[in-house]
């Protein structure tokens, strides 16, 4: 039996920050059997060496020998399956783990990919100065400009235009309105492809205080955002904006939208992580391989505490198990 056949329903996690939350948050879930169907990809000496879990319940898998698949389900024994890679320390771990389980996730081997949390300053400072964040990196390895941040959460979705960019820059952004068109059009197809959602109800805020008041405080949404709405508006797509961005969330539009498009980072994210309260979900769209995360970060200072949640990590996996259904 190949591996392409036998492990068709395996999803690859990658280790992230081994000094994190996340790591530590999945095997509490795994002891708990919520959590089997995965691979582990990690260095097994920096497993070993970082996190407390019994030897005999781990299955070493050589990436040189990748067919040595433990059969039985976590429900049965505990036992997770690790591949093991050289790598030179536990921070070129964390990125040599993202690059393997993407190379075998594109050669079909998994059904998608959840990226635990990593720390984007210990990359920076001891991998790759140029590192920005999980989502630039996959589209990076696929030559993608198209895709977004879809952050999930009860089938709503909080989506930023812009990521990880000074905020005095957001507005250049838009002044190319074949930009904000072309990514709003990604969404929807996302929308359409992978959540089989196919008229979406969309709002969108504005990129200044008051979303502008109207051109006093400034012209950026007459100039650069109105048209772009109203130019989709003929498409008969039904998007609603721009309004402010303090405005956007409610329990009434709440019910009545589906999906809430935000100009900038923090705009996207502050009322998103209150309302999944560490049960969101980051989704990288339009990719050739599936890709969710904890919307949650590294939170070392919260490992063993009492708020801790693996809402993060079981919902991402849901995610991909949607996702990939729909795309089959």
């Amino acid at each position: 039996m190949t591996i392409k056949k036998l492990n068709k329903n395996l999803i690859a996690i990658t280790i992230g920050d081994i000094d994190g939350i996340g790591i530590n948050l999945l095997l509490s879930e795994v002891r708990k059997k919520n959590i089997r169907n995965f691979i582990l990809f990690t260095n097994i000496k920096i497993f070993k060496e970082n996190v407390k879990y019994p030897i005999n319940k781990i299955n070493i898998i050589d990436i040189n020998n990748i067919n040595n698949i433990n059969k039985k389900t976590h429900y049965e024994n505990e036992k997770i399956n690790i591949i093991n890679y050289e790598t030179t320390n536990k921070y070129t771990n964390t990125l040599d783990s993202l690059k393997l389980a993407y190379k075998l996730t594109k050669e079909k081997y998994f059904k998608g990919i959840l990226t635990l949390p990593l720390n984007k300053n210990k990359i920076n400072l001891y991998v790759d100065k140029n590192f920005v964040d999980q989502t630039s990196f996959f589209s990076k390895l696929e030559n993608s400009n198209k895709s977004n941040m879809f952050f999930v959460y009860e089938n709503k979705f909080f989506i930023p235009l812009t990521i990880h960019i000074e905020l005095k820059k957001v507005h250049k952004f838009f002044k190319n309105k074949q930009n904000s068109i072309k990514k709003i059009l990604s969404i929807i197809d996302t929308l359409k492809n992978d959540f089989k959602i196919k008229n979406p109800k969309i709002i969108m805020s504005g990129i200044n205080p008051h979303a502008g008041e109207n051109g006093i405080i400034s012209q950026d949404e007459n100039k650069n955002l109105k048209p772009v709405i109203q130019y989709l508006r003929k498409m008969k797509i039904d998007i609603t904006g721009p309004i402010s961005g303090d405005g956007m969330i409610n329990n009434y539009n709440l019910k009545k939208y589906d999906v809430f498009i935000f100009t900038f980072h923090d705009q996207a994210l502050i009322p998103f992580k209150l309302i999944s309260n560490y049960g969101g979900v980051n989704f990288t769209s339009q990719l050739n391989i599936i890709r969710t995360s904890p919307s949650h970060g590294t939170a070392e200072n919260l490992i063993g505490s009492i708020n801790a949640s693996s809402k993060g990590i079981i919902n991402s996996i849901k995610l991909i198990n949607k996702i990939s259904r729909n795309r089959n």
